[in-house]
């Protein structure tokens, strides 16, 4: 299983670690480089992408060709975050700990039970 790293700022760079490397890589991970870390993809039945800040993340499941946030509360309230880069408005219940961001990707090789033990809402 592998996960790809993506760094937008200074420049794109990104990287593929392993499960097991990916702990480590993901405590290294800054905001101001606007860090994401993906596995899978929507057309291979799966993606989870986790955009991670210094004391939040905010997790993207795609599955069955619609997109949800994970989210920790029922706050709809639209904040802006940078995602990929750029900005982007995301509702204030998908803020959530960086610890859960990668509690998820951790466990990305049983969707279905991601899907059940989380609360999801389409994008």
């Amino acid at each position: 299983m592998t996960y790809e790293i993506d760094l937008m700022h200074p420049g794109h760079k990104a990287w593929t670690v392993t499960r097991d490397e990916l702990p480590a890589a993901y405590a290294d991970l800054k905001e101001g480089n606007s860090p994401s870390v993906t596995w899978g993809d929507i057309s291979d039945g799966g993606v989870v992408i986790v955009q991670v800040a210094d004391d939040y993340s905010v997790v993207t499941l795609g599955i069955d060709d619609t997109f949800y946030w994970l989210q920790t509360s029922d706050d709809d309230e639209p904040v802006t975050v940078e995602i990929g880069g750029t900005d982007a408005e995301v509702p204030r219940g998908a803020l959530v700990s960086r610890e859960l961001g990668l509690e998820v990707l951790l466990r990305v090789d049983d969707l279905p039970a991601l899907r059940t033990d989380y609360m999801w809402v389409d994008q």
